[in-house]
């Protein structure tokens, strides 16, 4: 099973953990954090780093890091941290990416797997609904 970290600008990362707590229930293995304004590029990093121990004490040898904005300070924070800790890092972070990463994590599934299916679910849940609507009519 794989520690996923959602990290993201504000309180977008804590929007997204109650949501899929709200649809999917309450998982050990997801965790959140988001940068305050206040906030200097290197206390944060500190921060990512702490979570992404936090769910490696919680025994998740894989952990992938899921971020709003590709070049914003979460992202380039977690990837000064990505070799050293063995990350999976994702960029563009989305409902139904996060969805089916909590609904696939078991461990039969590897992080390579579940970033995989992450993505394709993220590409797949952002379409113009009017225009599908209106092929049917």
């Amino acid at each position: 099973m794989t520690g996923i970290l959602i990290v993201t600008h504000h309180n977008l990362a804590q929007a997204f953990m109650e949501t899929i707590e709200m649809i999917a229930g309450k998982h050990e293995f997801l965790d959140s954090l988001g940068l305050v304004p206040s906030q200097d590029p290197e206390s944060f990093q500190e921060l990512i780093l702490s979570k992404v121990h936090g769910l490696k004490t919680k025994g998740y040898d894989e952990i992938a890091v899921v971020l709003d904005l590709y070049g914003g300070t979460p992202c380039n924070q977690t990837i000064r941290l990505l070799r050293e800790h063995q990350l999976k890092v994702i960029v563009g972070v989305n409902l139904p990416m996060m969805l089916q990463m909590t609904l696939l994590n078991t461990t039969e599934v590897s992080v390579e797997e579940l970033a995989e299916a992450a993505i394709q679910s993220g590409r797949e849940g952002v379409f113009d609904v009017g225009k599908s609507i209106m092929k049917l009519m």
